[in-house]
């Protein structure tokens, strides 16, 4: 049933209930849904490709150096580059490569990282702050990408961060930000990563038509930092779509039936909180009597709908041990002999 269809059955169930109101109740609902335990569908896999450094100087013996220079002022979060800089960066533009320039950190080596918000199409970025560092013309600098976005804003929690071309872990619990303020508080350390660190939620370019496409995202900064092409792969856990279009159905194993009940239960709690000193307590329909059989319904639903999804829950975590070699098949692949058990 889409969302639609469930608002109209509360807006036809619930005296006084509108359309947005509806929507939002049975958001709500969804919301709470999804919170009380883990569902299959929260378990998630996307990634990461660092892009590494951007427009690197051919046959320089510099690991960290883009092409070209740039001028900068104290006070101004705008970014000049000379002619070769604008050059690389126009090309890059007009290439459509991804990711976007303003996906990217510039920084003179080795003072802070600034996030770039917008590139003017010819030969300046605009950054998310005032330039603080000492500034001046013919600055060498670097162009890379540091930070990265949640895969999901909805987003709760890793399970796990591997480097997928390395065939290594990376870990994301260990060190915070007052961590690498002692370890390597200039960021001078650039290497395959290791560590995957909490550093804020997105805000570049807010409030402004440079806004971030991740606005809102939890950015993490992997360090040491990143300055080769690489790939990781990304277990995580995200908390559920919110259903926003007429036609958003709730995602399996859930079905429209559970969210309903629980849905009339919170419309019902807000019809009895409705109640004011010009109307009687127990006048008319008794939403608190309501609110609790609803309840009842939908615990019941729930449960059915749990133990249908926990197997594929719990697969995700258990570890499942072989006992024995018995997994082998009566022939082998070579030679067409018949194995007859362990020896």
């Amino acid at each position: 049933m889409p969302l639609q269809n469930m608002a109209f059955g509360l807006v036809g169930e619930v005296p006084g209930m509108n359309m947005p109101l509806a929507v939002t109740k049975v958001n709500e609902a969804l919301g709470d849904i999804y919170d009380r335990q883990y569902w299959s569908f929260q378990f998630q896999e996307s990634g990461w490709l660092t892009p590494g450094l951007q427009f690197p100087v051919q046959g320089s013996t510099s690991v960290g150096q883009s092409a070209g220079t740039i001028t900068t002022t104290a006070y101004s979060d705008q970014v000049v580059g000379d002619a070769t800089a604008a050059a690389a960066w126009l090309d890059y533009f007009n290439a459509g490569t991804l990711p976007l320039l303003t996906s990217y950190q510039i920084r003179v080596p080795y003072y802070s990282l600034y996030n770039i918000i917008a590139y003017d199409g010819v030969d300046t970025f605009t950054l998310d702050r005032p330039w603080m560092e000492p500034d001046g013309a013919d600055q060498a600098y670097m162009v890379y990408q540091a930070y990265f976005p949640a895969p999901v804003q909805d987003f709760k929690r890793f399970f796990t961060i591997r480097d997928t071309k390395d065939n290594a872990p990376i870990n994301y619990s260990k060190l915070g930000q007052r961590d690498l303020a002692v370890i390597d508080a200039q960021r001078v350390q650039f290497n395959l990563p290791g560590y995957c660190v909490p550093f804020e939620v997105d805000k570049r370019g807010a409030g402004t038509d440079n806004a971030s496409p991740t606005l809102g995202y939890m950015l993490y900064e992997l360090w040491p930092h990143p300055l080769s092409v690489w790939p990781y792969t990304i277990s995580y856990l995200r908390r559920g779509p919110a259903l926003t279009a007429p036609t958003d159905a709730v995602p399996f194993p859930l079905n429209d039936e559970l969210v309903m009940w629980r849905a009339k239960e919170v419309s019902y709690q807000w019809k009895e909180a409705q109640k004011g000193d010009g109307l009687a307590r127990g006048s008319g329909a008794d939403w608190r009597f309501l609110a609790e059989a609803a309840n009842r319904e939908y615990e019941r639903k729930r449960k059915i709908v749990s133990d249908m999804d926990r197997d594929l829950c719990e697969a995700y975590f258990n570890r499942y041990v072989q006992e024995g070699n018995y997994g082998s098949q009566p022939w082998a692949g070579f030679g067409g002999l018949l194995n007859v058990g362990r020896m």
